[in-house]
């Protein structure tokens, strides 16, 4: 029978901490996020069409010094969103996990989560100078978030495991019941 080998206090207190500013930095992440993509959808028509230009432009002389075709300020406009979502979706679970919820068993809750920040950002658009929302953003806006989500669990499948062990190996613990 293997025996586990608990923690000191001390470093129960600097575990806590590590924890606390881990909490502090992804629900600072995931909000500075969401804000930006409302942000963005409160810009009017016009200022948004020249943002979208400016990127457009960048992408596309760095798509001819690979001697690739040039892409539409649609495409460039719909990356941005399938993009934005995408690292919501990220860290959307990051901020379900360091809150200590199984990010598998909240499933629909993180869905919902991004549910919420699309149905709002199209929203939003009804307020804004010459945009309109659109039912296909929000289907692009949820791709992007689905792909998000997949994206850090199969790192975290991949890694997870991988990273656990060599922290009990550098440590020479065990966690209880492992």
């Amino acid at each position: 029978m293997k025996e586990a080998v608990y923690v000191s206090t001390g470093e129960d207190k600097e575990g806590n901490v590590r924890r606390v500013v881990w909490r502090m930095i992804v629900t600072a992440a995931f909000l500075a996020c969401v804000l930006f993509i409302w942000h963005n959808s409160m810009e009017d028509a016009e200022a948004s069409a020249e943002r979208s230009g400016k990127v457009t432009e960048i992408v596309n002389e760095i798509m001819e010094s690979m001697g690739q075709e040039s892409v539409t300020e649609h495409f460039v406009r719909k990356l941005a969103h399938f993009s934005e979502y995408g690292l919501e979706g990220v860290l959307t679970v990051l901020l379900f996990s360091a809150y200590g919820f199984h990010a598998g068993r909240w499933f629909w809750k993180i869905l919902l989560t991004g549910l919420v920040t699309a149905v709002t950002d199209e929203s939003i658009q009804f307020f804004s100078a010459g945009r309109s929302p659109g039912a296909g953003d929000i289907c692009i806006d949820m791709a992007g978030f689905i792909c998000g989500m997949l994206f850090i669990w199969v790192l975290h499948l991949l890694f997870g495991k991988a990273c656990e062990t060599w922290g009990q190996k550098k440590n020479g613990r065990r966690r209880p019941g492992y």
